[in-house]
């Protein structure tokens, strides 16, 4: 399960880079290309591996009931990865929300104000959070060697993509609002 939980975050991180960056491009109003078909799919596989943390997560619980040894301090790190985990789920359903509504056959935008901006953000925070942490769990679960050379370049370049990402956000923004 294990083996495939890591494929299928793979597949998803490569569907959010792929979603993220031409819809980032089409918020600065740079392109019109937004892959509709790669989000759902990536919406399918996100829930997914939800269930499957969730799994996972109170597997964890019922040892440490069973147990009576939490060692909280020492998980904080896998703590981090579920509420972060547990963010993102929540900040995606408004993001779903957050940029048009179908009304009968036309497809309309909605007004885009700081509530909006807030919550984009967030949602790009919470990412940030659960990729980062997690990166390194996935190269070891590939068997991928030399990780700390390789998980200090992902880390990088998925930092700075993000940080696009939260711009393309503000970018939208200021173009709604004409500031």
């Amino acid at each position: 399960m294990r083996r495939f939980n890591a494929i299928l975050t793979a597949v998803i991180l490569l569907l959010f880079l792929l979603h993220a960056i031409l819809g980032s491009f089409q918020l600065i109003g740079v392109g019109n290309t937004a892959v509709k078909a790669a989000a759902w799919v990536a919406a399918v596989l996100i829930l997914i591996h939800a269930v499957i943390g969730v799994k996972y997560t109170v597997d964890t619980l019922r040892v440490w009931r069973k147990t009576g040894v939490s060692y909280f301090r020492e998980n904080r790190l896998f703590w981090a990865r579920r509420v972060s985990g547990f963010a993102v789920m929540v900040l995606l359903f408004f993001h779903f929300t957050a940029f048009g509504e179908n009304s009968g056959s036309v497809y309309r935008l909605k007004y885009f104000g700081t509530a909006e901006l807030s919550v984009q953000v967030l949602l790009a925070a919470a990412i940030a959070l659960h990729v980062l942490t997690n990166v390194k769990p996935m190269l070891i679960s590939f068997g991928i060697r030399g990780l700390k050379a390789r998980a200090a370049d992902l880390l990088l370049v998925l930092s700075v993509l993000i940080l696009f990402f939260a711009a393309a956000f503000i970018v939208y923004y200021l173009r709604w609002n004409r500031i």
